[in-house]
């Protein structure tokens, strides 16, 4: 079994005892000291604020009913790289030393040397709510069709896409037309992400580099630009193709909650309403499922009961 490097972690002010929350499944945490001081561990900072807008996480609690922990995290190197591949943490009570693996998280990008130079990130206010979306839909090629027909005709957004074409699987940015859309999702082209917006997108200010490959695009361009971005779809095996629906209609900027204009909140809330009318909400909270595909989701559902 392949060892990595021992850190234990201690802030920067040498405190080494944590009350901890984390999100298991997306690879997240929030440590606190006895001085009521937040840390995010990792590049926590990406995501915990989109994470915790349903649901907070609980406290980690040892069986002693302790809520203190020291932390070490181990780094396993990539082979044949500087990076790390995984952390994995373990924690201690404090009160009657029980040690556990709570979390291990995967890494896929590079470089990652500031993982193990600065695991933790100080958040003056880790529970900060804004108005932020992610809608989930298991559809069929005709339902995908569908909502770029809303899009494009309903709301009369400007569309942008992110897309391979074949076949020499050179990435472009381009605005499209409804017509391109459909060529884009049904011929020789595979998406990355379509970018809904009534503005006119500039690449130059989203472009993150190019290469031989083609062009690469910042992340998460809806979180600060009145963007709705629709994901390719991720293939879950023997239930269908899961699409993500990102948009938010307020922002944090310094810590503070910044609100989007009223007509794109207007936008916003017609979408949600369309997707309400049109989709079957059965599967939970903001999922809007065809019937084709709902209905090979929940038969392979209930054959695993």
């Amino acid at each position: 079994m392949q060892t990595g490097i021992l850190k234990n972690i201690r802030t920067d002010k040498g405190e080494d005892q944590f009350q901890i929350r984390f999100l298991k499944n997306e690879g997240v945490g929030l440590l606190t000291t006895k001085n009521n001081t937040n840390y995010l561990i990792l590049d926590s900072l990406d995501y915990w604020y989109d994470l915790i807008q349903n649901e907070y996480p609980k406290k980690k609690k040892c069986t002693c009913n302790n809520e203190w922990f020291n932390l070490q995290f181990e780094y396993i190197i990539r082979l044949g790289t500087d990076d790390y591949r995984e952390i994995k943490i373990t924690t201690t009570c404090t009160n009657c030393n029980k040690t556990a693996k709570p979390i291990s998280i995967d890494i896929d990008y590079s470089p990652t040397n500031h993982l193990l130079s600065n695991p933790l990130n100080y958040c003056e206010a880790p529970n900060i709510k804004y108005k932020f979306s992610e809608l989930t839909s298991y559809w069929s090629g005709d339902n995908l069709k569908d909502f770029l027909f809303f899009m494009f005709n309903d709301l009369n957004l400007k569309a942008y896409c992110w897309f391979f074409k074949y076949p020499d699987n050179h990435r472009f940015f381009e605005k499209v037309t409804f017509e391109k859309a459909l060529e884009i999702i049904t011929f020789n082209h595979r998406y990355l992400n379509f970018y809904f917006t009534k503005d006119e997108i500039n690449i130059d200010d989203i472009k993150k580099l190019e290469d031989e490959k083609g062009v690469y695009i910042k992340k998460d361009l809806w979180r600060k630009n009145e963007i709705i971005e629709l994901s390719s779809p991720f293939v879950i095996s023997d239930y269908g193709l899961l699409y993500y629906i990102h948009f938010c209609n307020q922002f944090l900027y310094k810590g503070e909650v910044k609100d989007k204009s009223k007509a794109f909140e207007k936008d916003t809330t017609k979408l949600k309403n369309w997707l309400k009318g049109k989709f079957i909400t059965k599967r939970g909270r903001n999922c809007f499922d065809g019937e084709e595909a709902y209905t090979k989701f929940i038969t392979k559902h209930n054959s695993l009961r």
